[in-house]
């Protein structure tokens, strides 16, 4: 009766609309700005991009020029002629090769003003070297090659050497400015004859390390006032050259070695492919300092709308908690709701009458659920136990064992062997039929039933032949009694009568799962007949289909039946040429 006064939901929502309204013009004026923003924040990205992209260039034309450098070489057949054949003849024959060195500087004079040194290994592991000194040595076996990895296609690839092996190993004695500094070097192979032909010589540019990263300094100069640092690597992951102590190669191997923009670790990081796809170029960037130039706008923008979103979140809180605050009481006794204990939803008492209404049907609503969930229980216990005591019942033996273990006797003083034989089999049989065997029987029990089956039949068929291959360790399983018995009774009835011929094989894997399969002579089922069988199989599980009475009733459907319900969702039921298999797991 006091419900009559409790407010209806209708009115609090609607003062809580008029607040909403002003927090859409919030959310509206937040996005313009945020939009604002959104256009700055592109602004940089392109002008970030536009930067990498000509800093790229100017990377790349340096070792374009090293490139150019190389292949003028390579094409100038006087310099190949010298270190391939003229200067190598002189050095192991002991004549000078001073004049063979000039005319090689001759040849390469642009080196001086590029501040370039050449290195020649040979096919016949000499090690020739221009630079501030020059030379000729033997570069020695021990060494494997820094280029043993290189296909020696002709094509340039760029190395970082920490150190120079040839160098040190071919100059002996002598003293080499700079042979202990790091250079980086783009090799080529080439050869005698044909420019084309790549041959088994290596023709390295060199450039001090240093002074390849003063160079590089100065081509990004000017460019770079955003705070990019620079990385460049080959396409075996080694650094050129590195302005970050972060390791380049574990970041491009970590994202596929793909080209594009990444944000990782609180940075972005742009990857560029150059010099045809032969080198990378890593420019990294923290994120604080790429949103350098918005950082100020959103922080006024953020600082504005905090005082005024602080100001409407009081507001809107305040109300929005008068009105949550009876939901959140229900959802919190609907949380300790749990039927299988006993415990029941609690009404909450609440001043908006709709609330109030819904929380009392709640209630009611947990009560009638309980009741039906047990009689939900009950009845599918019943369910259960009706179905296994109607297919056990089809299974019940109709004459009396005292009556043929009566005539077995009477057989047994007649001198009739067979007879006596038969029926202590019958017997037996019927012993093993009539017993309770709620959870059914070990695989051992049905396959020695199977056994006195067989030899019962075979009064009927003397050719039959019937095979039972089950591993020892499938004999402790737990099988529905008479499932094995029925399989091999169909195989007599389908297979080749004048001389039967049945396989029992079992099989056992590794997760527990088993399966027996029974297959004949006869014709095996065709997939008309097994989707007929299978059809029948689902008929029963719905209960659309009830069993015979009679034990000539049993058939491969109060298998599958009777499987079914002792595996649930493990069993193994196909039907096909090869004869039927069914399976479970332990």
């Amino acid at each position: 009766m006091g419900k009559k006064n409790k407010e209806p939901i209708v009115k609090r929502l609607f003062r809580t609309y008029i607040l909403l309204i002003g927090l859409c013009v919030l959310v509206l004026l937040t996005g313009m700005l945020l939009y604002s923003g959104y256009l700055i924040n592109r602004n940089i990205m392109q002008t970030q991009r536009q930067l990498s992209l000509s800093i790229n260039q100017n990377i790349e034309n340096y070792f374009r020029e090293m490139n150019d450098f190389s292949m003028s070489l390579v094409k100038n057949e006087a310099f190949r002629e010298g270190v391939l054949k003229g200067l190598p003849e002189a050095y192991h024959e002991g004549r000078s090769t001073v004049g063979v060195f000039s005319g090689l500087y001759q040849e390469a004079h642009e080196m001086i003003q590029k501040k370039y040194s050449i290195g020649i290994i040979t096919g016949q592991d000499d090690y020739i070297w221009m630079g501030n000194e020059y030379f000729i040595g033997e570069a020695g076996q021990e060494i494997p090659g820094i280029y043993q990895d290189y296909a020696m296609d002709g094509s340039p690839v760029v190395k970082y050497l920490g150190r120079n092996k040839y160098l040190q190993n071919s100059m002996g004695e002598r003293r080499v400015s700079g042979a202990d500094s790091a250079k980086v070097v783009l090799a080529r192979s080439f050869g005698k004859g044909n420019i084309l032909y790549n041959g088994d010589a290596v023709l390295e540019i060199q450039v001090d390390a240093e002074e390849f990263a003063d160079a590089i300094r100065r081509l990004s100069i000017g460019k770079n006032g955003t705070g990019f640092r620079i990385s460049i690597l080959n396409t075996e992951g080694e650094e050129i050259f590195s302005e970050t102590d972060w390791d380049g190669k574990v970041f491009l191997e970590a994202n596929g070695w793909e080209a594009g923009r990444f944000r990782k670790d609180g940075s972005y990081t742009y990857v560029y492919k150059i010099f045809d796809s032969g080198l990378y170029v890593l420019y990294n960037i923290s994120i604080s300092d790429y949103y350098s130039r918005l950082s100020f706008f959103v922080a006024v923008v953020l600082a504005f709308f905090l005082l005024v979103l602080a100001a409407m979140v009081v507001v809107n809180y305040q109300t929005a908690r008068q009105i949550s605050k009876p939901i959140h009481q229900m959802c919190e006794e609907l949380g300790k709701v749990n039927l299988e204990h006993g415990i029941r939803y609690q009404s909450v008492d609440t001043d908006i009458r709709e609330l109030d209404y819904l929380s009392d049907s709640i209630e009611n609503l947990t009560l009638e659920l309980e009741e039906s969930m047990k009689r939900i229980i009950q009845l599918k216990e019943f369910e259960v136990h009706s179905k296994m005591l109607a297919l056990q019942a089809q299974m019940q033996p109709h004459f009396l064992v005292n009556t043929l273990m009566t005539m077995g006797a009477m057989a047994e003083e007649a001198g009739n062997r067979e007879i006596f034989q038969m029926c202590m089999n019958l017997t037996r049989m019927f012993r093993y039929i009539s017993s309770d065997e709620k959870a059914g029987v070990k695989l051992f029990e049905e396959i020695r039933h199977v056994e006195r089956y067989v030899e019962i039949m075979k009064e009927r068929f003397p050719n039959a032949q019937v095979e039972i291959d089950i591993p020892l360790d499938m004999m402790n399983v737990k099988v529905p009694k008479l499932v094995l018995q029925t399989l091999v009774e169909n195989s007599f009835k389908y297979s080749n009568r004048s001389k039967p011929y049945i396989w029992v094989k079992g099989m056992l894997g590794k997760d527990g799962r088993w399966s027996i399969q029974v297959s004949d002579n006869g014709g095996g089922f065709t997939e008309e007949m097994a989707a007929g069988i299978l059809e029948k199989c689902k008929e029963s599980m719905e209960g659309t289909e009830s069993f015979s009475a009679k034990v000539g009733g049993m058939g491969l459907v109060n298998v599958y039946v009777r499987m079914r319900l002792f595996y649930g969702d493990d069993i193994v039921y196909r039907l096909g040429r090869e004869g039927i298999t069914i399976g479970g797991r332990e």
